[in-house]
């Protein structure tokens, strides 16, 4: 019998010897791992709980029945980690693993041992002078909430594969709020489970004290939240922070001024690539916002929405904003916004395109006065509005002007004069153009 794997020995003069090595080559198909090409894997049995290293690609595959599943990439994104075999085996038995950057070999947390495994980890990898948390497939319970230390990774297996759960309703998900500020942290590859149910709960991603820098963000999915699922305080001002693609289902913000809130007066630039929102009004009763924006700077290449999504923009005080394509698709909400995108006071905003599929509302455009800076809404450019659906319907027109233009900071709307409704009482101002006729001021 061997030591590790419990493997049976014919006993001496046994007749039937053959049984018990048919059953050791049984458990070898599953014991040991098989290594070869991508594209070679179809050509092993994918047995259940058999294991598949791509030796060309750094792949790994687990077995199930049948298929092969795979859980993830050794040395995805670049990063420098101890890899191989005992990180993949470590993952494979369910625990957290830390991977310390001066440590000579991972460190384990079980989760069945602790209510903190993450931030257990991220303490072992942050005492070793940084390095990386890797999260096992299944759901992972904490806590919460879980902090990162400055030069850490929170890496998952991909959000339908690794998953946090945060138990404590009242807790945020990830908060950064060390005095220190905190800088070159990346998160990545799993989803944020909040505590979902009937009552308020903590913020998914919370900037609360100090600054962020130097943020990356890869793939994350954000479900049960009934709070904002990504917060700036008032004072922070999070910089040079940087997010690929965030998926938001079952959340309800309808009581926040937004999924996405910028509450801080300042910040440099932060970046966005693909926002995905399908928020929910089960809790509330109220449309979500989905990005709110009070100062800073941010840049969204495309945001789309379902859901009880209601105002998808919403620009106050002195943000500067720049979008790329707006989608515009809820299907649940309890009332029609006045418009899809809501832009006030005087920082600047381009709207590149709004594309309205279903969904009602009164305007796709408002330019209004921002009470709280007391600004006029200035230097707007408003991109063309795509009608796609038979159910999508605009009650009133495209673009209300609500507030004049200052004429020394004009607004321009790429599209008719015949488009925009002037509903404020002052006189015309030629402080907002519309291009379809060559730049009529009103």
């Amino acid at each position: 019998m061997t030591d590790n794997h419990q493997y049976e020995t014919p006993a001496e003069g046994t007749l039937d010897w053959d049984e018990p090595l048919n059953r050791n080559f049984e458990r070898i198909d599953t014991d040991v791992e098989i290594r070869d090409t991508d594209a070679s894997r179809s050509n092993y049995v994918a047995k259940a709980g058999a294991k598949f290293l791509a030796t060309d690609t750094g792949n790994v595959y687990l077995g199930e029945g049948g298929a092969w599943n795979q859980l993830g990439t050794i040395g995805a994104g670049g990063a420098t980690s101890v890899e191989g075999d005992g990180v993949t085996s470590l993952l494979l038995q369910g625990v957290v693993v830390a991977i310390g950057r001066n440590n000579t070999a991972p460190q384990s947390v079980d989760p069945a041992g602790t209510d903190t495994p993450i931030q257990d980890a991220l303490d072992i990898v942050n005492a070793a002078g940084g390095g990386e948390v890797r999260l096992p497939a299944g759901v992972v319970e904490e806590t919460g909430p879980i902090r990162p230390y400055e030069e850490t990774q929170l890496l998952g297996l991909g959000v339908e594969i690794s998953k946090v759960s945060i138990t404590d309703r009242s807790a945020d998900g990830i908060l950064f709020d060390r005095d220190s500020g905190t800088s070159r942290v990346k998160l990545d590859g799993f989803a944020l489970n909040g505590p979902a149910g009937t009552q308020p709960t903590g913020v998914a991603i919370h900037h609360t004290n100090r600054d962020t820098q130097d943020l990356f963000v890869g793939r994350l999915l954000f479900w049960g939240w009934n709070n904002s699922v990504y917060r700036v305080d008032q004072d922070v001002g999070p910089f040079q922070c940087r997010h690929e693609q965030l998926t938001i289902y079952e959340c309800d913000a309808g009581d926040e001024d937004g999924l996405f809130e910028f509450r801080s007066y300042y910040g440099p630039a932060n970046w966005f690539g693909t926002i995905a929102a399908y928020p929910s009004a089960t809790v509330s009763g109220q449309n979500t916002t989905v990005f709110y924006s009070r100062g800073g700077t941010q840049t969204v290449d495309y945001l789309t929405m379902g859901g009880s999504a209601g105002v998808a923009i919403d620009q106050t005080w002195d943000s500067l904003l720049e979008f790329g394509n707006v989608h515009w698709e809820p299907t649940t909400n309890p009332t029609n916004p006045p418009a899809i995108v809501r832009l006030r006071g005087h920082g600047t905003a381009v709207i590149d395109t709004v594309k309205h599929v279903t969904g009602v509302a009164d305007y796709v455009y408002e330019l209004g006065f921002d009470s709280f800076s007391g600004n006029a809404p200035n230097r707007k450019i408003l991109g063309p509005y795509i009608e796609l659906g038979a159910e999508a319907d605009i009650t009133s027109n495209l673009v209300n002007l609500a507030y004049p233009v200052d004429p020394d900071e004009p607004s321009l709307y790429q599209g008719s004069p015949d488009d925009v409704t002037v509903t404020h009482s002052e006189g015309a101002t030629g402080g907002f153009r519309a291009l379809g006729t060559a730049g009529t001021g009103f």
